[in-house]
């Protein structure tokens, strides 16, 4: 639908969703608490308040006045989400990936690739801003423009990523954006819907005063749509759900032990002094700052960050310190009529055990998140056996997580590219098909060899090492095609390929293996290069063989590079 002048009118004054843009900035900004490294105070400032709000409930006041010492940004976590979303990125190196596209117009295809790669820095930009988007603002809005001037014959469409903060409101056409509402800068607004594109000035108060820009299109639908499908839950599909919002609250947890870890970890080096309180009615009268245990909040009740995302402490009880080494916590004073008060300044002593379960729960909390993010087997560096369905469930948990971030991106930009062409090309553009794999390269070329050592020790079978094996090939020369064909065809030539040579002299003591086979494994490399030398390389000579002719072809020169050696094999000295 259209929306007419006076229904934006009468949206701007009671938008119909601003409770929900609210709560999706909130739910953004709690993403960026734990997952953010360099932030706005603005906009971390309610998150922080509300978590140190939540500690201070849960340890008595001079506990929490250290706490909020060795609280900082970025924090612990950051470190974790990093770790984390570098796993999730391998979402972008699937092994097929597929862009395809149809135009009625053949000859449109080489201008759309182009202007996709020169004008829309594509697929690059999903990579970077939609990688960024998927952290810290899964509630953006995609929207699909035209710029004003046309530099050639064609219309050049562009998109960007609004965030969730600059919309105003919005309304749906069952799973569409029907129309969306957004603050435009130098006091104006931007109207979407399915009709047209309008920009409107507003006055001093936020009313509109003239309309800018009308330009109608041809889409039939609104040319904006939530970058992010997936909702947070089914009651409020408008909020949208980042990988790590199920964990959200373990990472408070988390948080809150790794202080808590810092805390006892200040007991060994350093005494702890303790002694009574002494109250303070610090107050500023301009700003309506005021002290709260020892830290400054404001009127609004919000602790004061400083440029450097610490909390700003008080200045009269700052001026309170204690002389030489040591820390020094302030303890309730007695109240009336209690009689043990205790002595007036005590020393607090290295709790050992206390400390270890922080160390423990931290370490737990960390695999818990870890894991309910990247799936399964994100500890295949760790050093333990692994039989052959443990690593088979990991890597189908791996997959299943990448698979739905996948279907994410895949549909927003499908979206983006249909609707750029259909405002580009018109009706010349038929449809468009975006895959970014079915497979993905679920582990690291050292995880995998990691997990192949693993294997071997734990007795796995030669077809196990050999899928294995397969993996580690295809991770490293993933981006080295011709390589990878080479290192393939030298897969299927190398005999006893999985035994070290100590392995093989000793199963030559016992008359286990065939004696032109071993002379081919102990002479590989030579062999090859005097095979390439006479011939061509591997991936050329017999290119028009069948591969199992082209391998017995070069496995039957092998052996008579072998039996012209006639050398005995004798066990050498395995050394320790």
């Amino acid at each position: 639908m259209a929306l007419e002048l006076e229904q934006t009118k009468e949206l701007l004054k009671s938008p119909k969703r601003a409770e929900l843009v609210k709560r999706a900035i909130l739910h953004e900004n709690r993403l960026k608490f734990h997952s953010e490294a360099h932030m706005d105070p603005k906009e971390i400032q309610q998150p922080t308040t509300v978590f140190l709000d939540w500690v201070q409930k849960l340890i008595p006041k001079d506990k929490f006045k250290t706490f909020v010492s060795l609280f900082q940004f970025p924090t612990p976590n950051v470190h974790l989400c990093d770790a984390m979303y570098k796993e999730l990125e391998r979402v972008f190196d699937g092994r097929n990936p597929n862009y395809t596209y149809q135009f009625s117009n053949p000859d449109l295809l080489a201008d759309w690739e182009s202007y996709r790669e020169d004008n829309l820095n594509e697929p690059t930009v999903w990579r970077r801003k939609g990688w960024e988007a998927l952290r810290t603002a899964t509630n953006s809005v995609l929207i699909v423009d035209i710029a004003e001037q046309e530099a050639r014959g064609l219309p050049e469409p562009y998109f960007y990523f609004l965030g969730i903060e600059n919309v105003i409101d919005f309304g749906y056409k069952g799973d569409d954006l029907e129309y969306l509402i957004a603050k435009q800068p130098d006091n104006k607004v931007a109207v979407f819907d399915d009709e047209s594109y309008t920009v409107y000035q507003l006055n001093d108060k936020g009313e509109i005063s003239e309309e800018l820009i009308n330009a109608p299109h041809d889409l039939g639908y609104c040319p904006a749509r939530f970058f992010w499908d997936e909702p947070l839950n089914q009651k409020t599909p408008e909020i949208k759900k980042a990988p790590i919002s199920p964990f959200l609250a373990v990472m408070d947890w988390l948080l809150f032990f790794s202080i808590s870890k810092k805390h006892l970890d200040l007991y060994a080096p350093y005494p702890i002094y303790s002694a009574y309180e002494s109250d303070c009615d610090f107050s500023n009268g301009e700003t309506g700052e005021y002290c709260d245990g020892g830290y400054l909040r404001n009127q609004d009740d919000t602790y004061t960050l400083l440029a450097s995302g610490t909390i700003q402490e008080c200045p009269l009880c700052a001026s309170k310190n204690l002389a030489g080494v040591g820390s020094f916590i302030e303890k309730p004073i007695p109240k009336d009529g209690e009689t043990d008060l205790g002595a007036a300044v005590t020393i607090t002593t290295i709790d050992k055990d206390s400390l270890q379960y922080n160390v423990d729960e931290v370490a737990r909390l960390k695999a818990e998140v870890f894991t309910g993010v990247v799936g399964q087997g994100g500890d295949i560096m760790a050093n333990k056996a692994l039989n052959e369905s443990q690593i088979a469930g990991n890597f189908e948990s791996k997959v299943s997580i990448l698979n739905n971030l996948k279907s994410n991106f895949e549909a927003s930009m499908a979206w983006v590219d249909e609707t750029i062409c259909r405002l580009r090309y018109g009706q010349a553009f038929i449809g468009a098909n975006i895959s970014l794999g079915t497979e993905f390269y679920i582990y690291s070329k050292e995880e995998l060899y990691a997990q192949f050592k693993l294997a071997k020790e734990n007795g796995a079978s030669e077809a196990e090492l050999d899928a294995i094996n397969s993996q580690i090939l295809s991770t490293e020369y993933r981006n080295n095609p011709a390589q990878l064909q080479r290192m393939q065809i030298l897969k299927q030539l190398e005999p006893y390929r999985h035994y070290t040579l100590e392995e093989l002299l000793k199963l030559h003591e016992k008359q286990l293996l065939n004696n032109d086979l071993l002379q081919i494994k102990i002479n590989f490399t030579r062999f090859v290069e005097r095979f390439e030398r006479e011939n061509t390389n591997l991936r050329e000579f017999g290119i028009l063989l069948d591969f199992d002719k082209k391998i017995k072809t070069i496995t039957d020169t092998f052996k008579t590079y072998a039996n012209e050696q006639r050398e005995p094999i004798r066990p050498g000295p395995t050394g320790d």
